[in-house]
């Protein structure tokens, strides 16, 4: 069985991506496509980072255009790199080891850290007796599987002294965990911003692990790409520079979260209210992959591992590219 199969038996999600538009150049000022140039192939979700190189105006006058993919969430961007139909993306924490796992041909090239150690949350219906990760015992819960936020749901689990055995998940996309949680049909829904913030904001959503920070929540991103496209020099050379862009790009957002706020919900139909509330709390810096971060990443790998949640024990320095950014 090839490792792209035991991805998708792994999540059982599809893999299918959603093309805005189709295959979106969006490069130069005028956003039409240039033969003569090179296409990088980038997947997003609703996280921002169109709009934060929009908004920061570091899409002009680029070395190649960008076809942009919209996915729902990390997994299938995984996948998608592993077939070579994406060359580079922005994940979270867990993907990367469900695709380590499922031995998918990718690389991670450098790390995204966000500066409030705070990516996932928890979240209970207003008025719910719910108070900790430890009243979860026996509950239903909406999460994308191999997500950071399945990760944290572990953790979180695991900090009370239960297990996901001692709950009843609910594997669901992002969409379908918010439809399942406004009506009723799951007891928490464990997500990431700016889901989170959403959530709270229009319905009244509880986080119950507010405080707990990068105690159980894996907060590291990463850039990711594929490892075909690594190989090929000029793709590789467009996939630094890229990633060079969304470090530079985070670094004007730290003085710009109104801006990208307001662009952020133009790309992805959120309240802006939502999306500068998020981006005035979600600095971040991009850099290259350290020891540390590959300690963080392989103590989550391993928690997975003896979950039962992955099939073989990871080694995430497998799956580290060094050297693409300093």
């Amino acid at each position: 069985m090839s490792p792209h199969s035991i991805l998708t038996r792994l999540l059982v999600a599809p893999a299918a991506l959603v093309l805005l538009g189709g295959a979106l150049a969006a490069c130069g000022s005028s956003g039409s496509a240039d033969a003569d140039k090179p296409v990088l192939r980038v997947g997003v979700q609703k996280d921002g980072i169109r709009s934060v190189l929009t908004q920061a105006g570091l899409l002009e006058d680029l070395p190649y255009e960008i076809e942009w993919s919209e996915f729902t969430a990390g997994p299938p961007i995984i996948e998608a790199a592993a077939a070579d139909q994406i060359d580079v993306a922005w994940v979270g924490s867990a993907p990367p080891i469900f695709g380590a796992a499922a031995g998918a041909d990718f690389k991670v090239v450098a790390t995204v850290e966000e500066q409030d150690e705070k990516t996932d949350s928890i979240l209970v219906p207003k008025g719910s007796d719910i108070t900790s990760s430890a009243d979860l015992k026996g509950k239903r819960i909406a999460v994308g599987k191999g997500t950071s936020a399945h990760g944290h749901l572990l953790l979180a689990l695991e900090s009370a002294g239960l297990t996901l055995d001692d709950v009843d998940p609910q594997y669901l996309q992002p969409a379908e965990g918010l439809a399942a949680f406004q009506a009723g049909e799951v007891d928490a829904w464990s997500i990431w911003d700016p889901f989170v913030t959403q959530a709270v904001n229009e319905d009244g959503a509880v986080d119950i692990t507010a405080d707990e920070g990068g105690t159980t929540d894996p907060y590291l991103a990463f850039e990711i790409a594929s490892a075909a496209s690594l190989e090929e020099t000029d793709t590789r050379e467009s996939i630094e520079h890229f990633v060079g862009l969304v470090r530079d790009g985070f670094e004007w957002a730290q003085q710009n979260p109104d801006k990208w706020g307001e662009g952020w919900a133009s790309e992805s139909g959120l309240p802006v209210s939502t999306t500068s509330e998020v981006a005035a709390k979600k600095a971040s810096v991009v850099g290259p992959v350290t020891e540390e971060h590959i300690a963080s990443e392989q103590q989550l790998a391993d928690a997975f591992f003896e979950a039962g949640e992955i099939p073989e024990k990871v080694d995430f320095t497998s799956v580290v590219e060094p050297g693409l950014i300093e």
